[in-house]
């Protein structure tokens, strides 16, 4: 399978990418196109990038524009994705940084339903706020929310995760499982979630399924990207071919031994954590749950 990432980056009036992500002196390009490096889109294709390089796996695509919060980016990606995925037919399409426009969201769904073959979908960010928002949450396979955006997940009358704020210090109330078990119940999860935080949370279908909590490498909180190089990793196992739990349980334990790896301080980028990945996977992937069996 393949991958197609469909996300905006920040730049005002940044031209449609779209093409091959490749990796060229530590600089991301689409096609030929480099990407301007940013916490979001740019840490998301380079963890993706670096599944695809170790096991030799297609490149992703991507589509992207530049949205500086105006939409005009959200709207062009949305105009080429359905083209897109009829030229490229990709086992898995990513939402992920996009402003949160329920009605281009709800229509790109159903729209995806109707491609065959129909692709897994997974949404970070404000692709799955649009998801969630517009109701068509339970259509996705994965979706990776940290302990803030669990919280929206799980409330069916709030529009934006900055009405559920407070799960983001551990206040009163917050209990992923049961958050977990309540976003399923109401229709705001996918399949399966990710949650993201001091111990990652892996469910199916609003059950937890599975913890990971080591290594735990604190200094990656303060490190923008560092959540978004752990969707990146994710999508990008999914596409090579492991069962979306699986996907969720390896991404979370290379983001940590990155992490450790690299020796995380506040001061690093996401993109330190990326070059890390490699020696990563070379020590561990092959030990975690029978992953290389999966490719």
């Amino acid at each position: 399978m393949s991958l197609l990432v469909v996300a905006t980056y920040p730049v005002s009036g940044g031209p449609v990418l779209s093409g091959q992500v490749r990796s060229e002196g530590g600089v991301l390009h689409v096609g030929e196109i480099p990407v301007p490096e940013s916490q979001g889109t740019s840490a998301m294709l380079g963890a993706a990038c670096a599944v695809s390089d170790y096991l030799g796996t297609p490149a992703p695509h991507a589509l992207i524009a530049g949205d500086i919060g105006r939409g005009d980016g959200t709207r062009a990606v949305y105009a080429k994705l359905i083209q897109t995925v009829q030229e490229l037919q990709p086992g898995v399409v990513a939402f992920h940084y996009m402003q949160p426009v329920m009605a281009l969201m709800r229509k790109a769904v159903c729209d995806l339903e109707g491609v065959s073959p129909q692709p897994l979908l997974v949404a970070d960010a404000g692709g799955m706020y649009a998801a969630k928002a517009a109701g068509v949450a339970d259509r996705f396979e994965l979706m990776t929310p940290d302990v803030g955006e669990v919280g929206f997940l799980a409330d069916p009358d709030v529009t934006h995760p900055a009405y559920v704020s407070h799960y983001l210090f551990g206040t009163k109330g917050f209990d992923p499982p049961e958050l977990i078990r309540l976003a399923s119940q109401k229709g705001g999860s996918a399949r399966v979630l990710l949650v993201k935080g001091k111990m990652d949370h892996i469910s199916t279908q609003g059950e937890v399924v599975g913890t990971v909590e080591h290594p735990d490498v604190s200094a990656l909180e303060a490190i923008g990207g560092t959540g978004d190089t752990l969707t990146g990793l994710a999508a990008g196992f999914m596409a090579a071919g492991f069962p979306t739990v699986d996907a969720a349980l390896c991404a979370c334990r290379a983001n940590r031994h990155a992490g450790l790896r690299m020796q995380a301080t506040p001061a690093m980028r996401a993109s330190d954590l990326v070059a890390a990945l490699p020696e990563v996977f070379a020590e561990h992937l092959c030990g975690w749950g029978g992953a290389c069996a999966a490719v």
